[in-house]
């Protein structure tokens, strides 16, 4: 039997721009979603379309993400690739009313499902990304096995409306929780609140949730460097690769986006077409720590 099949994948940052910035990680997210859909195009029998919507005016910016998740959804596609961003309030309330009103399927990617987000959409049929508490969890435990030398973990957040950036924090605290070692999240949004934290800052550590914090902390160490005493990052970029080399960065936790990217749209053809039957489906991409001993290989 013949199957015909519209899977759109939308992402809540820019991808590649020549000129402005992107995310890197939703780009190579893109890129693997592209790459599995291309290598089924002249399968027999399946006749499939995709489309990827991103974000244009802002690299990062709900309202945007939920005018693409609106344009997606007009489309009807059989199955609807996205992000669940929003936690709990009126943008996460805007993105599941227009969800609830759509009758395909969807597979959440890179940010989870919330509770009340898996209890609504009824047609949500799994989840492809990282394993977003258990990175804070791993990035927690490779900062107290390196070093002790701090009274407090900082944790810098570009991001404070996503819940996986949330999930990354909770996964800190209780590691902390552990060494009775307060952690403290810093709104980098709010340069001057970020500022004065900082100055008062003692012996510090930080746990990024991604690049923009990790570069907010490199700089808060290039300024104050008897303050900050050891950073652990999250995602993987030029900057952060080369401080992992020079030892400024103890190590990175990757969420492996190619990956999440080409599984996301696996799971879709294989539920639509009967090999996957459960009624909700985890594929955990990473985490994967790299240091200076495998910081080649990924680089």
């Amino acid at each position: 039997m013949d199957i015909t099949l519209l899977i759109m994948l939308v992402t809540h940052s820019r991808i590649f721009h020549p000129e402005l910035k992107f995310s890197g990680v939703w780009n190579d997210i893109a890129i693997g979603f592209k790459n599995f859909l291309e290598s089924l195009l002249k399968v027999p029998g399946l006749f499939l379309r995709y489309s990827v919507l991103s974000l244009i005016k802002n690299y990062n910016n709900i309202e945007e993400y939920l005018e693409k998740v609106a344009e997606a959804i007009t489309n009807n596609p059989d199955v609807l690739i996205l992000p669940l961003t929003p936690k709990q309030g009126e943008l996460e309330e805007q993105l599941l009313k227009m969800l609830e009103g759509y009758s395909g399927i969807i597979i959440a990617i890179n940010v989870p499902p919330d509770e009340n987000a898996m209890k609504r959409l009824k047609n949500l049929r799994g989840y492809v990304g990282m394993n977003e508490k258990g990175a804070g969890i791993k990035a927690a435990e490779k900062l107290f096995s390196t070093t002790r030398d701090f009274d407090c973990v900082y944790v810098p957040n570009d991001k404070l409306s996503h819940y996986g950036y949330e999930q990354r924090t909770q996964g800190i605290r209780e590691v902390s929780d552990q060494y009775s070692i307060p952690v403290c999240t810093i709104d980098i949004n709010n340069p001057k609140r970020a500022d004065i934290i900082c100055k008062l800052m003692e012996r510090g550590a930080f746990i990024s949730l991604g690049p923009i914090g990790t570069a907010f902390a490199l700089e808060a160490q290039e300024t104050c460097p008897e303050k900050v005493h050891a950073i652990v990052a999250m995602d993987l970029d030029k900057k952060t690769s080369e401080a992992i080399v020079s030892g400024n960065v103890i190590c990175t936790l990757i969420q492996h986006p190619k990956q999440q990217g080409a599984k996301a749209a696996e799971l879709a053809v294989n539920i639509i077409t009967g090999k996957v039957t459960s009624a909700f489906t985890n594929i955990y991409c990473g985490p994967t720590i790299i240091d200076r001993d495998n910081i080649a290989i990924f680089a």
